[in-house]
């Protein structure tokens, strides 16, 4: 049975049309399957046909990787201003249409909240600054957000993903810091930083491999505009114990030269200047460093 005969199965077959389908209840249950993102477009269903919907796509997308919605965008009102004031329907897609909207940069976030409309779980609201603000803990990965937003910048990933890109510019000749004080300026830095290989370039923006990604968040320190976001808001600090024997091979990998020291002779690291990358403990042959610090999740909630 597929997944639109069971939507049917659910739907209270009157075939009304008040959904907006002139295919009736099967028409609506291709919506859905399709990914149509308001579950309660079906009246004479009310809240309870509501309610097992959820109940469905819940257990439909059970065992699955565990995915979330990210922003790809921090265009929030100090950083992206307005090109015009927008005084027609207060909606995305009805602000696209009007020259792409008012924002300044073209491909940002439009700030109407089509996002939070259409998210079942009530995991999207609208943060101070006029951006979505994602819970990870309601966010179930549907994508129904994704399929709403008209600028389509919103992205699943995996949950255990800490760090992501969140510029959508895909315009190499629009200036980029002119449109978002965050936006991508192309640099390529993150690129040659990353020690992974887990950056390379998607079209005009740099794309992160999560299968190489080690979340060692070099690329947010090295990226001059901060167009990287990290989960993790306390990164854990290297110490080198007594079992060092000073053979340097921590120093040519830190990102930040933080690690000090004689060849030959006990080294130390810089606390203030550690980023916690971890890449001194994985390459000492003397297993003389160790990561302090417990990691913890920022909650996203904020962005």
């Amino acid at each position: 049975m597929g997944t639109s005969q069971k939507i049917l199965d659910l739907l209270p077959g009157l075939n009304c049309g008040l959904c907006g389908s002139y295919q009736g209840c099967l028409g609506y249950a291709r919506r859905l399957e399709q990914g149509e993102p308001d579950l309660g477009l079906c009246l004479p269903g009310g809240e309870s046909l509501r309610s097992k919907l959820l109940e469905f796509w819940a257990e439909k997308n059970a065992g699955m990787q565990a995915e979330v919605s990210f922003l790809i965008c921090q265009g929030d009102s100090h950083k992206s201003a307005d090109r015009f004031e927008h005084q027609g329907i207060s909606t995305c897609r009805a602000a696209m249409l009007t020259f792409g909207g008012p924002r300044q940069c073209l491909y940002g976030c439009l700030r109407f909240g089509d996002c939070v409309a259409a998210c079942p779980y009530g995991a999207i609201t609208m943060g101070k600054q006029g951006l979505p603000k994602v819970d990870f803990t309601k966010c179930r990965g549907c994508g129904r957000c994704a399929k709403a937003c008209p600028k389509q910048i919103f992205k699943l990933s995996p949950k255990s993903q800490q760090i992501f890109l969140a510029c959508s510019n895909q315009s190499k000749h629009e200036g980029f810091s002119g449109t978002c004080q965050s936006g991508c300026t192309t640099c390529g830095v993150c690129l040659e930083a990353c020690p992974y290989g887990a950056v390379s370039w998607e079209g005009s923006l740099p794309k992160i491999d999560y299968q190489r990604c080690r979340s060692c968040s070099i690329c947010v320190i090295k990226c001059p505009p901060k167009s990287y976001i990290d989960r993790i808001p306390i990164r854990p600090t290297a110490f080198i114990g007594l079992q060092c024997n000073g053979c340097g091979q921590c120093k040519p990998v830190c990102p930040t030269d933080c690690i000090i020291g004689k060849k030959n002779e006990h080294h130390k690291v810089i606390r203030g200047q550690c980023i916690g990358c971890g890449l001194c403990f994985e390459v000492c042959p003397q297993k003389a460093v160790t990561m302090l610090g417990a990691l913890g999740h920022v909650d996203l909630t904020q962005f």
